[in-house]
């Protein structure tokens, strides 16, 4: 019991302050809100959302105080771990390919670009895929270059939070899949998160000693109910050094395919450099940290 009021009162004290929104007449929620089940080790959460509320343009990266705000602390905390950032943006220049925007996914499952494999810095590789039998892929990488070129038309809310591709997806049907290769760190940005009334559900999860998987939730309130903030954007980060994760899920109480859809960008894990085994001053990567480093578990 000691050890889960620990991690609350981490938890809510890394919570960002949200700012005044912009254009929309709604009073979002703060917080982060570790759930109830299990104990997943003393950890720290970044958060913060810049409401947009209009699907006519992004929300200007000079308006995103609070989301900025929680990436940059996410990433110092990194360097305070000795962790090196490696981020992956769904770009051209990094591999990733985009379904054009008169192609369903549904349709396109062999595409490279619905359910990607990313690639991160020391070899660690994620798996983009689906939380849920009921829907056949979990994530596809889109193209957007603009509101009058593409997407054609209203973009609906959803862009990157840089460069020009982003992963779409329903978040009920959104999974990340780390393999043997659990991580202590993960950030990313969302936009057009919660306008439509959804309860945004993070949950890692992890074996323990014994082989049961421990599961950690998050859960980040909407910001509106009929679309009142869309556009907005959010960034949230661990760090949680104690209990590395093997993968994570983002779940939704409403139907991805009617209801919420989201745009998620910038996914960032953290890695360290160690001499490497022959001593001469070059530096190797490795995920994890301390004796967690030499880790591997598996999600059964």
């Amino acid at each position: 019991m000691t050890r889960l009021i620990r991690q609350v009162v981490v938890a809510a004290a890394a919570t960002i302050p949200i700012a005044m929104a912009h254009g929309a007449s709604v009073t979002p929620r703060t917080g982060s809100e570790p759930g109830p089940d299990g104990t997943f080790g003393e950890m720290n959460v970044f958060y913060g959302v810049d409401i947009s509320g209009t699907n006519s343009m992004p929300l200007p990266k000079k308006m995103r105080v609070n989301s900025n705000m929680a990436s940059n602390n996410f990433m110092a905390h990194l360097a305070t771990n000795n962790l090196i950032p490696s981020t992956t943006s769904f770009e051209l220049e990094e591999g990733f390919d985009y379904l054009p925007w008169d192609q369903s996914p549904g349709d396109n499952l062999k595409h490279p670009a619905v359910d990607p494999m990313i690639q991160f810095g020391a070899g660690v590789t994620a798996q983009i895929g689906s939380a849920s039998g009921e829907f056949p892929f979990g994530g596809v990488v889109r193209r957007f270059g603009g509101i009058e070129t593409d997407p054609p038309g209203n973009p609906q809310g959803r862009y990157p939070a840089s460069g020009d591709q982003y992963l779409s997806s329903g978040t009920r049907i959104l999974r990340i899949d780390f393999g043997d290769t659990p991580i202590t760190s993960f950030g990313f940005f969302g936009i057009d998160v919660g306008d439509f009334g959804a309860t945004l559900t993070i949950t890692l999860a992890n074996p323990d000693e014994n082989g049961e998987v421990v599961k950690k939730e998050f859960k980040i309130p909407p910001e509106s109910q009929a679309g009142e903030a869309t556009g907005s954007v959010m960034f949230w980060g661990i760090v949680a050094n104690e209990n590395p994760f093997s993968s994570i899920t983002f779940g939704s109480d409403v139907d991805p395919v009617t209801g919420d859809t989201f745009a998620f960008d910038d996914f960032t894990i953290g890695i360290i450099p160690l001499p490497n085994a022959f001593g001469l001053g070059t530096m190797g990567l490795v995920c994890l940290t301390g004796a967690s480093a030499f880790r591997r578990r598996r999600i059964s």
